[in-house]
C-alpha cells in the first residue's frame, strides 16, 4: 500500500471514529433529556397529589383547584404517550402506572369532594321540604324529588370514594416502580394516603348518618 492510499485509509478511519462518536454523545444526550421529561412530569404528578390529598377545604373553589390538578395530570399521561421512549423503557412503564394511578386517584378525589357539596345543598333542601310539610299533593311531589336528588347524590358519594378507597391502597405499589427514579419528596408519605381514605370514608358515614335522620320524617315537622 502506497503512503497516499494508507494516509487516505487513516483518514477515512478517523472520520469514521469521530462520527461514531458524535452519533454515540447525541444518543447519550437524547436519552438523558428524555430521562429529565419522563421524572419533570413523574414528580410534578406526586406534588399535584400531595396536595389534593391534604387539601381541607371544602366548596366550589375547593373543587375547581382539585379539578385543575386533576386536568394538570392528565396533560402528563397525554405528553408521556407521546414520547418516544424506548431509550428508556423501564423508566416510562413506571413513569405511566405511577401517573394513570395518579390521574384516576384524582378524579375520585374530585368527584367525591363534588358529592359532598351536592349534597350539602340537597340534603337541607330535603329536610327543609320536610319541616314545611302541609298535607298537601304537591308537598308529595316535591318530597319524592327532593328525595330523589339527595339519594342521586348520596350514591355519587359512596361509589367515588369507594373507588378512590380502592385506588389509594394500590397507590403505594406505584409509587414503589417510580421511587428508583424521582426525588423521594415526590412520593406521598403512607400517613398521608390513609388520612385521604379516612377522610373519603368519613364523609359516606356522616352522610349516611345524616340521610337515616331524615328518614324518621316526624323529626322534622
Amino acid at each position: 500500500m502506497n503512503p497516499a492510499t494508507r494516509s487516505r485509509g487513516i483518514v477515512i478511519g478517523l472520520v469514521v471514529v469521530i462520527s461514531a462518536a458524535g452519533w454515540w454523545g447525541y444518543g447519550e444526550h437524547q436519552k438523558r433529556e428524555l430521562r429529565k421529561t419522563i421524572v419533570a412530569l413523574a414528580e410534578n404528578t406526586g406534588a399535584r397529589m400531595r396536595i389534593a390529598l391534604t387539601a381541607a377545604t371544602e366548596g366550589p373553589d375547593a373543587v375547581r383547584e382539585l379539578e385543575d390538578h386533576a386536568s394538570a395530570v392528565e396533560r402528563n399521561l397525554a405528553e408521556l404517550k407521546l414520547l418516544s421512549a424506548s431509550r428508556e423503557p423501564a423508566l416510562a412503564e413506571a413513569a405511566d402506572d405511577y401517573i394513570l394511578t395518579g390521574r384516576e386517584i384524582l378524579k375520585r378525589v374530585v368527584n367525591v369532594q363534588r358529592y359532598r357539596q351536592l349534597l350539602a345543598e340537597s340534603l337541607p333542601a330535603l329536610i327543609a321540604h320536610m319541616r314545611a310539610d302541609n298535607h298537601s299533593g304537591a308537598w308529595v311531589q316535591q318530597a319524592v324529588k327532593a328525595r330523589e336528588r339527595v339519594n342521586q347524590d348520596h350514591r355519587g358519594l359512596s361509589l367515588a370514594a369507594s373507588a378512590l378507597d380502592t385506588l389509594l391502597q394500590s397507590f403505594p405499589a406505584s409509587q414503589k416502580k417510580i421511587a428508583p427514579y424521582v426525588a423521594p419528596v415526590t412520593l406521598v408519605e403512607g400517613s398521608v394516603i390513609d388520612a385521604a381514605r379516612a377522610r373519603a370514608l368519613e364523609a359516606v358515614k356522616q352522610a349516611d348518618a345524616e340521610i337515616e335522620k331524615t328518614r324518621r320524617i316526624d323529626a322534622f315537622r
